[in-house]
């Protein structure tokens, strides 16, 4: 198969096999040879840039912008992280890990499935001069065990692995395990609590119809199709026509929220047209520390706006809606629908 430093098709097949892998370290030390070998060659830039991105999401350019959300999360890792062990679960760069050890946590413990991120954090660690503060584990929390590798326990878990619907990512299970197998009794978590705020909404509509294609009616499989169903918080078509709601609440602070759950509220429009409901994140740290994307509250917030629709309609003022969510694993369902005159 040749030298993957010298076969360009090689080398990124190689390399994403590595990044794909628990070999993920491996991969990023490849991509650096590649680059010290080849200079400036924009093919061997290209193809060093695809290694390194492989299996990466996409969100995190747009994570690591929010200043909302790193200006919460520093503010309370300051308040609380100073003299206690700290876990960051999901670390990715290591920003909140190295947050924690900045602020006098006495020992920082960060967890990283992906192995070329882990690789990746130690690196960004040790420049800033935290390598000896911060232990980077290259696996999941799961897999993490209290006495072998966290000392016997830690007195403080700091997450941001949630997704935009909150229970995505598998962050219920992450956090329960933490609390009962990598957690001492009476363990701080950051954030304490999150929510799941749900509003009235006027918004475009969201074709979800894959209708006449080339002459063929391919109706019977828009069932199966995803509708464009969000926007951003700063998204000038998307204005709200009721006060928000939080339809569920998750306690992390003293105990484990269940896997599954559904829950309903009722909505009172202010009036004007409403095509659906808008649902985002609430997450508090403390009672003056919290983080919210609700919607027109800023820009480079890295949270979507998530969207579920029902029959527009002109509402007037007092009109009720009723809508539900119901969540399962990493699975939320929202629906929204107009109530009956009383």
């Amino acid at each position: 198969m040749g030298n993957p430093l010298e076969n360009p098709a090689r080398f990124l097949e190689f390399g994403q096999e590595l990044a794909a892998d628990r070999t993920g370290g491996l991969a990023l030390a490849l991509a650096e040879r590649a680059l010290a070998r080849h200079g400036d060659d924009p093919l061997w830039q290209a193809l060093a840039g695809a290694v390194l991105r492989h299996g990466v999401p996409g969100f995190h350019v747009r994570m690591l912008r929010d200043g909302r959300r790193n200006a919460a999360y520093r503010a309370a890792i300051e308040r609380f992280a100073p003299g206690r062990k700290v876990l960051d679960i999901g670390t990715g760069s290591g920003l909140l890990a190295m947050m924690a050890a900045r602020a006098g946590a006495a020992q920082v413990y960060a967890c990283e499935e992906n192995a070329m991120l882990a690789a990746a954090a130690r690196k960004v660690i040790a420049a800033n001069g935290l390598a000896d503060r911060i232990t980077v584990f290259d696996r999941h929390s799961g897999k993490l065990d209290r006495l072998r590798d966290l000392d016997g326990g830690v007195d403080m878990v700091v997450s941001e692995v949630f997704s935009d619907c909150l229970v995505g990512e598998g962050v219920l299970e992450s956090l329960a395990h933490a609390r009962a197998e990598l957690a001492t009794p009476g363990a701080l978590f950051l954030p304490e609590t999150a929510s799941v705020m749900v509003a009235l909404a006027q918004f475009a509509p969201l074709v979800d119809t894959a209708g006449i294609v080339e002459g063929l009616d391919l109706s019977g499989f828009a069932p199966h199709l995803t509708p464009r169903s969000h926007v951003y918080a700063d998204d000038p078509a998307l204005h709200l026509r009721s006060d928000p709601e939080p339809i569920l609440h998750f306690d992390f602070g003293t105990g484990d929220p269940p896997s599954n759950g559904e829950s309903r509220c009722t909505l009172t429009s202010n009036g004007g047209q409403v095509s659906g409901i808008a649902q985002w994140l609430h997450l508090r740290f403390a009672d003056d520390i919290t983080y919210e994307n609700r919607p027109g509250s800023g820009t480079d917030l890295h949270w979507v706006i998530n969207l579920a629709a029902c029959e527009p309609r002109a509402s007037a003022p007092g009109d009720r809606f009723e809508c539900g969510a119901c969540y399962s694993g990493s699975t939320l369902v929202k629906w929204v629908r107009s109530k009956a005159k009383d």
